[in-house]
């Protein structure tokens, strides 16, 4: 090890590494895998609720062992990053009368995969300076692997009845990732989930993709509606949409443990797509190349043209 204090245990180590990197909070989690994870993700995939999102079903194989994508790991670094912004309570109190539409907190800023990479990357390269020996796999949102169940192994969040987790830090308005390692590490508690009785973020689902406290029927989901399904969107969830033209954030918004959420130090909203902050009947009109250059480094782009078209022309017809 190089340049740590030999007091220090490997957990600390890395645990300082990811602090130092700028993750809000860090944890480790053990990679056996989870049979009962396994099968609740096997039965919502065979139930259909994942949607159009066919690379679900597809990766589900290589879910269920996360060493299939570093042979030989023992361990999971995960981390979050709180993207957290006041925006939040602007967006809550839109009612479309200035012409324009809603778009999820998470994009008002840079695209979060570019920054979860770069800063994973550089966890990656300090801990194998720390550790010479070991391997590494950085993960985020596109491999094949829960960044949920990661997260909720390691100690950093609990599950919502939303299916986001919350951390008592920071709520839910963090991002997720993990660095898989060969490194043995000594993994955290899990936490236990707080919800109690409280249903608000049921109560206040606008399509009802709730109704199943712990389980997300994506195929009701405004954020699945607006961003990742192709094609029209049936006429009596599309009435129910309101002003969200890109992702929802309802859920969020009501939850009580998301009153201790304070601005993000990574994302801000000067960095965000100008498409936010045009109109519904301009995006209505908006051409493929206009889209394309107004959606560089925004994870905007992820809805394409014609989703973005399709949804400001829902939004002006509804």
């Amino acid at each position: 090890m190089c340049g740590h204090s030999q007091s220090l245990s490997r957990e600390e180590i890395v645990k300082n590494i990811a602090l130092d990197v700028g993750f809000s909070l860090v944890g480790i989690a053990s990679l056996e895998p989870d049979a009962r994870a396994n099968d609740i993700y096997a039965n919502w995939i065979a139930a259909g609720m994942h949607g159009d999102m066919a690379y679900l079903e597809r990766h589900e194989p290589l879910r269920a062992d996360a060493t299939s994508l570093l042979p030989g790991a023992r361990s999971a670094v995960c981390v979050a990053l709180n993207y957290y912004q006041g925006v939040e309570r602007e967006q809550r109190s839109m009612d479309g009368s200035d012409g324009r539409g809603r778009f999820s907190v998470y994009v008002h800023g840079e695209d979060y995969h570019a920054v979860m990479s770069r800063m994973l990357a550089e966890l990656e390269r300090r801990i194998r300076i720390a550790f010479p020996d070991t391997a590494t796999r950085a993960c985020c949102d596109i491999q094949p692997i829960s960044d949920r169940s990661m997260a909720l192994r390691s100690g950093i969040a609990w599950l919502g009845k939303n299916t986001n987790v919350i951390s008592p830090q920071f709520g839910s308005w963090i991002f997720l990732g993990e660095v898989l390692t060969t490194l043995e590490l000594e993994a955290d508690e899990p936490l236990e989930t707080l919800c109690g009785k409280c249903t608000r973020c049921i109560d206040a689902c606008p399509t009802g993709a709730l109704d199943t406290p712990f389980v997300l029927d994506a195929r009701k989901c405004i954020s699945y509606l607006t961003i990742e399904k192709r094609g029209e969107i049936e006429p009596e969830l599309a009435s129910k949409i309101g002003i969200d033209v890109y992702g929802c954030d309802t859920c969020q918004s009501v939850c009580p443990f998301n009153r201790v959420a304070t601005a993000s130090l990574v994302f801000h909203r000067e960095d965000r797509s100008p498409l936010i902050d045009m109109t519904i009947d301009d995006l209505a009109a908006i051409s493929d190349d206009e889209f394309r250059d107004k959606t560089a480094g925004s994870a905007i782009r992820r809805a394409k043209a014609e989703g973005m078209r399709r949804n400001a022309r829902m939004l002006r017809n509804g």
